[in-house]
């Protein structure tokens, strides 16, 4: 019974491994649709350079006239350090988010610090499945579940 406990912290163990650069995101890369009955979104992708991912975010509901929210997203590598930083029209300055976990496929971001959201949690389901999920400090939440679009 000892064994098995033992072997199965260790296995916990290996998998809450942190992620060391951006070589173990690299499952992000690439472009990723989401759409229900009242909204359309994209996000995409990019390594521009070893220690940093560019995307870019866009949305578009269904009353907006055809008006798309535009997001410049990055993902940066700074001082041993994974960040996610997101630039939206109705803040001034980029809000950014530090990377407080990383396994396999899922990768965790965080800033109490901001409203909302507060935390985004990034997990692989399949090579064309993304789930996103979005939440705040005071309890809010979405969860998007993305595709790749097909070929």
């Amino acid at each position: 019974m000892a064994t098995i406990a033992l072997t199965g912290a260790a296995s916990m163990a290996a998998q809450a491994q942190s992620c060391t650069s951006l070589d173990d995101l690299q499952w992000l890369l690439g472009s990723w649709h989401y759409q229900d009955a009242s909204k359309q979104m994209m996000e995409r992708w990019q390594r521009v350079s070893a220690h940093t991912f560019e995307g870019i975010g866009a949305s578009e509901t269904e009353n907006s006239g055809g008006d798309r929210d535009i997001e410049i997203l990055r993902l940066t590598e700074m001082s041993g350090e994974i960040f996610y930083l997101a630039k939206v029209s109705h803040n001034a300055l980029p809000v950014a988010f530090k990377m407080t976990a990383c396994r396999d496929n899922e990768a965790v971001f965080e800033n109490p610090e901001h409203d909302f959201p507060s935390r985004l949690e990034y997990r692989l389901l399949d090579p064309n499945r993304l789930r996103v999920s979005v939440a705040g400090t005071k309890g809010k939440r979405f969860i998007l579940n993305f595709r790749r679009p097909l070929q």
